[in-house]
C-alpha cells in the first residue's frame, strides 16, 4: 500500500514538473503571456513591458541615450532631443518604428549589441502606433494641442503638424488618402485664427494631375475642396468670410488671376490680374487691401477688398522679383523678398490704394519667406541661397543680425510662436548637408525645422521632420 501511494506521488511529481517546465515554455522565462494574438492592446500591459525589456537599459535613468526616456508614456511622446520618436496614427513615418524595421544590421537594437526585438514585439508596437499611441487613461497623443504649426513639404505629398509648444511633430497628413496624387505637394497652409479649420494650397509635378485648395477641420479631416491650377499662397481676411488666394510661379507662365474663396464653401471669385505668377501675398488686418507681386514682372498688385478692383504699382529701381510680403501688425509698412535683387524692400502701405516705396536692404542671395514678431520690432527673413535667417530691427529698419546654423539648409518657410518668444524656420536641407540624427544610406535626407530664442537670436531646437521641409502655416 505504502509502495503503491509512492509510485502514484511519483509519478504525479513528474507529470506536474513536466507542466510546470511546459507551461514556462510557452510563457517564457519572464512568464509573460504571449502577445501575439492581442487584440485590445494596453499601454500598460502589452507596450511598457517591451519597452523596460529591451530598451530601459538605454533609455532609462538620469541620462538617457539621445535625451529619450521609454520609461513610461510621458516621456516616450516627448521624444528625444532631436524630436519626436512616435506619430500617432502614422507608424511608417514613427522613427521608432522605422529602425525597429530596418534590414540587416542596421535593425534596432542590434545596431546597439542587443538582441533584435522579435515579429510579434515589432508587430505589435507598430500596430499600437497606427491605432493613435494611446496611453495609459486611453488618452491619443497631443489631441488638445492648440498651438499648431502645419509643414508643407516639397519631397512628399503630406503635411507635418508641429506642436510648437512640445517641439514634436505630433501628425502627419497624407494627401493620397485624399485624391492627390504621389506628385503632389503642398505649396502653403492657412490656419483660422481659432484653429478649427485650416486650409492648403495643393499643386503636382505632373501635368494633369489634381490641384486646388482644400479645407481641413482640426482634426484633420476632409472638409471641402476647390479646384484650380497653380495655387501659391493664402492670406485670411481677418473681418470677413473670405480668403485670397495667389498663384505659384511656374517658368512657362500661368493663370492671370487670383481667386477669393469663401471660407465656409469654398466658392469662388476670381480677381483678373495683368500678369501671371503673381504670388506674393498680404492683407491688411484692416481687412480693407490686399496687395500680390508678379515674380515675372515688378508690379505690386492692389486690391480693393470691398469690391474686388485691381490697380496696379510699379516697383522702381532694379528688378526684385518679390517672392513673400511680411505686413507690419499695425498695417502701415510691408516688406517684401526680392528674389531676383536679394533684398529685403520695405514699402509703405498706411494710405491705400497709394504705396510708398522706400529703402532695400541686401540680405543675401535667394531670400524667400519673411515675418514680423507680433511686438512689430523684428522681421526675420529666410535667405535661402546663403544658409542663413537675417533679423531686421524693424524700427529703425536695419539689418539687425545675421543668424547661421548646420541644421539651416535651404531655410525656406518661416513664422513666429503666439507671444513671439520663438521663431520657426523650415529647411529643405535637399542635398543632406546636414546628416541629421542617423542618416541612412538611399534615404532622402531630413528637411528641419530650426526653433529660434527671439530674445538672444539663438537656435535652442532642432527638429527633425520629413524630407524637404519648405513652409509653415499657423493660426496666428
Amino acid at each position: 500500500m505504502l509502495r503503491r501511494s509512492f509510485f502514484t506521488t511519483l509519478v504525479f511529481g513528474v507529470l506536474l514538473a513536466t507542466v510546470l517546465v511546459s507551461g514556462c515554455d510557452l510563457l517564457g522565462d519572464d512568464l509573460t503571456p504571449s502577445i501575439g494574438n492581442v487584440d485590445l492592446i494596453g499601454y500598460e500591459p502589452h507596450i511598457q513591458p517591451i519597452l523596460d525589456r529591451q530598451c530601459a537599459s538605454c533609455h532609462g535613468g538620469s541620462r538617457p541615450r539621445a535625451g529619450l526616456s521609454l520609461e513610461g508614456w510621458t516621456q516616450l511622446i516627448q521624444g528625444s532631443e532631436f524630436g519626436e520618436v512616435v506619430i500617432p496614427f502614422a507608424s511608417e513615418d514613427s522613427r521608432m518604428i522605422q529602425k525597429l524595421k530596418r534590414v540587416g544590421d542596421d535593425t534596432h537594437p542590434f545596431d546597439q549589441g542587443k538582441d533584435r526585438l522579435s515579429e510579434d514585439e515589432v508587430n505589435l508596437l507598430t500596430r499600437w502606433v497606427d491605432e493613435g499611441a494611446i496611453g495609459p487613461l486611453g488618452a491619443v497623443p497631443f489631441s488638445n494641442s492648440i498651438n499648431l504649426a502645419y509643414i508643407a513639404h516639397a519631397d512628399e505629398p503630406y503635411v507635418s503638424v508641429l506642436d510648437m509648444d512640445a517641439f514634436v511633430v505630433v501628425r502627419r497628413l497624407d494627401l493620397t488618402q485624399h485624391g492627390f496624387s504621389e506628385r503632389a505637394r503642398v505649396h502653403h497652409v492657412a490656419v483660422e485664427p481659432d484653429g478649427a479649420f485650416w486650409y492648403a494650397s495643393v499643386g503636382s509635378y505632373r501635368i494633369g494631375d489634381l490641384e486646388g485648395v482644400v479645407k481641413f477641420n482640426r482634426n484633420n479631416g476632409f472638409v471641402a475642396q476647390y479646384e484650380m491650377d497653380d495655387p501659391g499662397l493664402i492670406a485670411l481676411n481677418p473681418s470677413e468670410d473670405a480668403m485670397i488666394v495667389s498663384r505659384e510661379f511656374r517658368s512657362d507662365g500661368g493663370p492671370k488671376n487670383m481667386i477669393e474663396l469663401r471660407r465656409s464653401d469654398l466658392v469662388a471669385v476670381q480677381i483678373p490680374v495683368s500678369f501671371e505668377a503673381s504670388h506674393a501675398l498680404a492683407v491688411r488686418p484692416q481687412a480693407d487691401y490686399a496687395f500680390s507681386a508678379s515674380m515675372a514682372a515688378d508690379q505690386i498688385v492692389i486690391v480693393d477688398l470691398a469690391n474686388l478692383v485691381v490697380q496696379y504699382y510699379s516697383v522702381a529701381g532694379v528688378r526684385h522679383s518679390f517672392r513673400d510680403f511680411a505686413m507690419a501688425p499695425n498695417g502701415r509698412k510691408m516688406w517684401g523678398t526680392g528674389v531676383t535683387s536679394g533684398t529685403v524692400t520695405l514699402l509703405s502701405v498706411s494710405n491705400p490704394p497709394h504705396i510708398q516705396q522706400r529703402q532695400s536692404l541686401n540680405v543675401g542671395r535667394d531670400p524667400h519667406y519673411l515675418t514680423y514678431l507680433p511686438d512689430a520690432s523684428k522681421v526675420y527673413v529666410t535667405v535661402t541661397g546663403e544658409d542663413k535667417v537675417a533679423v531686421l530691427d524693424a524700427y529703425q529698419e536695419i539689418i539687425d543680425k545675421t543668424i547661421t546654423h548646420p541644421a539651416l539648409k535651404e531655410p525656406t518657410g518661416i513664422v513666429t510662436s503666439s507671444d513671439g518668444r520663438y521663431v520657426f524656420v523650415a529647411s529643405k536641407n535637399t542635398l543632406g548637408d546636414f546628416e541629421g540624427r542617423d542618416a541612412v544610406y538611399g534615404q532622402k535626407p531630413p528637411g528641419t525645422v530650426v526653433v529660434i530664442d527671439t530674445a538672444e537670436n539663438e537656435v535652442v531646437k532642432v527638429i527633425e521632420v520629413g524630407p524637404g521641409a519648405t513652409t509653415i502655416g499657423t493660426r496666428f
